[in-house]
């Protein structure tokens, strides 16, 4: 009698415990989703932040700019977040020097966001406008964009001068996934004579 019970619930039992994990796959894969497409409505906020970022260099406001810089970037600098914020203020009275100006500066929009291990990373054009002597040129270069606290608060990278490969030998929890595009010419206006 064993062997019959046996033989008439054992497979039934397999079919139940098959749709049993199918189902779980299957909500965990919605929420999955979910998740994802939660952490995707964050990109307003990655440019909200990158904003603060540009305008408080335009209006050389260097402490509250060098907040916005990836923290394992300002430990790594000898002589850390007050040394940066000298060598800002050096470059930018350098560029004033010569008669340039920084105009303005403005970020595009936030590339997918990517859970690496709870930080939240992603990249974002930067647009810089700047009066020179003879003109005015119009650069684009690229942030890298992260959040240790799920969104709340955004540190950025400038990108520009070297590929994700590179970045990543200098900070190994940078995502393979984050697309660092090659920056392109800047335009430039002479000035009209």
């Amino acid at each position: 009698m064993k062997e019959i019970v046996r033989y008439i619930y054992y497979p039934h039992i397999q079919t139940i415990m098959r749709r049993i994990l199918l189902t779980g796959i299957l909500i965990s894969s919605m929420v999955s989703a979910n998740a994802q497409a939660d952490i995707q409505k964050l990109k307003p906020a990655v440019k909200i932040a990158a904003k603060k970022m540009n305008d408080a260099l335009v209006k050389k406001n260097l402490h509250d700019f060098v907040k916005t810089t990836y923290p394992k970037v300002v430990e790594s600098t000898p002589g850390g977040a007050e040394k940066i914020e000298k060598d800002l203020q050096s470059q930018i009275a350098s560029i004033e020097n010569q008669g340039s100006k920084i105009l303005a500066a403005w970020p595009g929009d936030a590339t997918a966001i990517i859970d690496t291990a709870g930080e939240y990373q992603c990249t974002i054009p930067q647009y810089m406008k700047m009066k020179l002597e003879n003109g005015i040129i119009t650069t684009q270069t690229t942030l890298i964009a992260l959040s240790p606290d799920k969104g709340k608060t955004w540190y950025f990278i400038d990108a520009t001068d070297k590929v994700l490969s590179k970045w990543r030998s200098v900070f190994p929890n940078l995502s393979s996934k984050l697309l660092i595009r090659p920056a392109p010419e800047p335009t430039f206006v002479p000035n009209k004579k």
